[in-house]
C-alpha cells in the first residue's frame, strides 16, 4: 500500500514537472535567473527603500516594510520564472501572489490612503502650515502635514493627529485663509429708544475697541423685534485669528455695555420684564403679591 500510494506521487510529480522539453539553453537560464534573483533584490529593496523615505513626514518604519516587500517579490517572481523554464507548472503561483496581495492590500490600505491624502494635500493645498483651521470637531493651529495625518495644536496646547483622509472627508474651517474675518454681536435695546441714536452708540463703542479695524467700518443693522425690544445687529472686522476674534468680541462687549448705561438706553430683560407685569396684574385685581 505505501509502495503504491508512493509511486502515485511520484507520478503527479512528474506530470508537473515536464523535463522531456526542457533544453540546455532553458535551464542555464534558470540557474542564472536563481544566482541573480538574491543580489537584484536586495539593489531594488534598498531602492525602494530610498525613495520612500524621501516622501516627507513617512514613518520610520514604512521604508523598511517597503524594502522588505520588495525583495521577498522579486525572490518570489524569480523562483515562479526559473521553475517555469524547468517545466514546473507554476498555475499555482498565480493564486498565491493574488491571495497574499490581497491580503497585504487590506492591510496598509489605511496607509495608503493617507499617504495618497497627504500627497493631495501637500500638492494641492486649501490650507498649510501656520493656518488656522477647523476640522472634525478640533480648532488649533497647523503645525505639520505628514504622510499620515494633519498635526494641529489646540488652544490648550494639545497636539492632535488627524488621517489625512479624515481631513478631506470632512469640511474645513480655515480661518486665517483671507486677511481679515468679520465678526457679529445681537444686541436688544428698550422698544422705546431712538434705533438711530443706538445705532450709533453701538458703532462708536464698537469702533474704539482695540483690534477693531477701520476698514470696512464697523456697521449696525436692524435685524428684528423681541419682547419689548429692537434688536441691533453689531458687526465689525478683525484680524482673521480666533485670538483676535475673541479680544475684540470681548472688548466690544464690554465697551457696549457701558456706552449704552452711559446714553441711558436699556437693554430688557426678557425674564424681568415678565415678572414685573406678572406683579401689576395681581395689584390690579387686588390680591395680594
Amino acid at each position: 500500500m505505501i509502495v503504491a500510494q508512493s509511486v502515485e506521487d511520484l507520478e503527479k510529480i512528474d506530470e508537473a514537472i515536464e523535463t522531456s522539453t526542457v533544453s540546455g539553453w532553458e535551464i542555464g537560464a534558470a540557474l542564472v535567473i536563481a544566482v541573480l534573483a538574491w543580489p537584484v533584490s536586495s539593489v531594488l529593496g534598498r531602492l525602494a527603500r530610498r525613495l520612500s523615505r524621501r516622501i516627507p513626514g513617512t514613518p520610520d518604519y514604512v521604508p523598511e516594510l517597503v524594502g522588505r516587500s520588495t525583495r521577498a517579490i522579486v525572490v518570489l517572481v524569480a523562483a515562479a520564472w526559473s521553475m517555469s523554464l524547468l517545466g514546473v507548472d507554476v498555475g499555482w503561483f498565480a493564486l498565491v501572489v493574488v491571495l497574499v496581495a490581497v491580503v497585504v492590500f487590506l492591510m496598509i490600505r489605511p496607509l495608503i490612503e493617507n499617504l495618497a491624502a497627504g500627497l493631495l494635500l501637500q500638492s494641492r493645498p486649501s490650507f498649510g502650515v501656520g493656518d488656522e483651521v477647523a476640522t472634525n470637531g478640533y480648532v488649533g493651529d497647523v503645525i505639520a502635514i505628514n504622510a499620515r495625518s494633519t498635526v494641529i495644536k489646540t488652544r490648550d496646547w494639545k497636539r492632535i493627529h488627524i488621517p489625512n483622509q479624515d481631513v478631506l472627508d470632512n469640511p474645513i474651517d480655515v480661518y486665517t485663509a483671507f486677511e481679515r474675518r468679520r465678526s457679529t454681536l445681537d444686541i436688544k435695546v428698550d422698544y422705546a429708544a431712538d434705533p438711530a441714536e443706538a445705532s450709533q452708540v453701538l458703532v462708536d463703542a464698537t469702533t474704539a475697541v482695540e483690534g477693531v479695524k477701520d476698514d470696512p467700518p464697523a456697521v449696525v443693522l436692524a435685524r428684528g423685534f423681541g419682547a419689548g425690544s429692537t434688536i441691533l445687529q453689531v458687526r465689525w472686522w478683525h484680524d482673521p485669528d480666533i485670538r483676535s476674534q475673541n479680544g475684540t468680541l470681548d472688548g466690544v462687549v464690554r465697551a457696549i455695555r457701558e456706552a449704552l448705561d452711559s446714553a441711558g438706553i436699556d437693554m430688557p430683560s426678557p425674564e424681568l420684564r415678565l415678572a414685573g407685569e406678572a406683579a401689576i396684574e395681581v395689584r390690579k385685581s387686588g390680591e395680594l403679591p
